[in-house]
């Protein structure tokens, strides 16, 4: 989701050992969706903002990652798509798993500028960069 001061929302979690990292909202695709839709659904339960993303939207990348959580380790696909959202959204996470649960801290927008100068792990961790390789996305400054 990128707002029109064209920041994105990303959540802050907990990961194994101790680690905490900074990633978009996402999650598992369901039996009979595709990764568009399941992008729209777990955006509504991780956030409670409601996007639309049209038939033909495609992902923008798609990456793999091993991630774990209470001694579970996850091999995941992650799709990522661009939703565009109004200004001064209030995040209200709704439906949430147990997991999620366990693992939120909170949330914040963030400047790719921003992303790229943080010292804070991020997912992926060339995300300021892809925003910038955006179209219809300004460069952005801080």
């Amino acid at each position: 989701m990128i707002d029109p001061d064209e920041r994105i929302l990303l959540i802050h979690e907990r990961i194994e050992h101790g680690q905490v990292h900074w990633l978009t909202p996402g999650g598992g695709v369901e039996a009979g969706e595709t990764p568009r839709d399941a992008a729209v659904r777990e955006v509504a339960e991780e956030t409670g903002i409601a996007v639309t993303l049209g038939p033909g939207a495609e992902a923008v990348l798609v990456t793999r990652r091993l991630w774990g959580w209470d001694g579970v380790t996850y091999d995941q696909v992650d799709h990522y798509f661009v939703a565009r959202v109004g200004a001064g959204l209030e995040v209200a996470p709704g439906g949430l798993t147990a997991i999620e649960t366990q693992t939120l801290i909170g949330h914040r927008w963030w400047t790719a500028e921003a992303l790229r100068s943080t010292g804070e792990i991020v997912v992926p961790p060339d995300l300021g960069d892809l925003l910038d390789r955006l179209p219809g996305l300004a460069s952005a400054g801080g």
